[in-house]
C-alpha cells in the first residue's frame, strides 16, 4: 500500500531536480486533490521560472537562460514545500481508524457546519468548501486550526456557564426544601434518567402503533 506522506522539508535535490505531484505529496485517492495539486505544482513552477527570468540580473545579454534553473528550483521548493506538508497532513486525517476518525474528521465537519452557520464572518466553512476558495493549503490549515481553537473555547465557555447555573439552581432548591445539595443533585439525576426512560418507552409505543 502507498505511504501517504510528504517528502519535505525540501522538494528539490541539488540545483536541477525537483519532485512534484504524487512524488512530493501523496494523498488519498478519494480526497479529490491528487491531479489538481499536481497541476498546481506545475503552475507554481512556471510562475517561479517567470519570476526568476524577470529578475534584473538575468536581463544582461551574456546571461544564459539555463542559469535561471537553480534559482527557480530553490524558489519552487521554498514556496511549495509548506503547502505539500499541509496537504498531506489534512489528507491523513481524513480516515484515521477507530475513534480517531470521529475526532479528526467527522466531529470537525459537524462543528464547522454549526459554527459557520451561526457566525459565517468569524468561522470558516468546512475544509472541503475551503478547497474551492483561492487559498493555499497552509492558509486553509491555519484557518482550520484557528477555528478549532475558537470552537473549543466557545463550547468550554457554554459548558462552564451551564455548570455554574446548575450549581446556583441546586443551591437554591436545597435552601427552599431544606435538603442538602447532594440529595438535591441525586434527585435531579434520577428525575432526568426517569424522564429519558419514559420518553424512550413512549417513542417505542408510538412506533408500534
Amino acid at each position: 500500500l502507498p505511504s501517504f506522506r510528504s517528502v519535505g522539508p525540501r522538494l528539490n535535490m541539488g540545483d536541477r531536480t525537483i519532485v512534484l505531484g504524487d512524488a512530493a505529496h501523496t494523498v488519498k485517492p478519494y480526497y479529490g486533490l491528487g491531479a489538481n495539486s499536481a497541476m498546481e505544482d506545475v503552475r507554481i513552477l512556471s510562475d517561479v521560472i517567470d519570476q526568476v527570468s524577470a529578475m534584473p540580473e538575468s536581463s544582461g545579454s551574456s546571461y544564459k537562460s539555463v542559469n535561471i534553473i537553480p534559482d527557480a528550483v530553490k524558489l519552487f521548493s521554498k514556496r511549495r514545500s509548506g503547502d505539500a506538508q499541509a496537504l498531506v497532513t489534512m489528507s491523513r486525517n481524513l480516515d484515521r481508524p477507530g475513534k480517531m476518525f470521529f475526532v479528526t474528521f467527522l466531529a470537525p465537519l459537524i462543528l464547522d457546519g454549526m459554527f459557520h452557520k451561526l457566525a459565517p464572518k468569524l468561522f470558516g466553512p468546512n475544509m472541503f468548501e475551503m478547497f474551492a476558495k483561492d487559498l493555499s493549503f497552509q492558509q486553509i490549515q491555519r484557518k482550520k486550526r484557528l477555528d478549532r481553537g475558537m470552537q473549543l473555547a466557545a463550547i468550554g465557555t457554554v459548558l462552564a456557564c451551564l455548570g455554574a447555573a446548575t450549581k446556583v439552581m441546586v443551591r437554591q432548591v436545597a435552601r427552599w426544601t431544606g435538603q442538602s445539595q447532594a440529595v438535591v443533585s441525586l434527585a435531579a439525576i434520577l428525575l432526568a434518567v426517569t424522564s429519558k426512560l419514559l420518553l424512550d418507552a413512549n417513542k417505542k409505543k408510538t412506533e408500534v402503533a
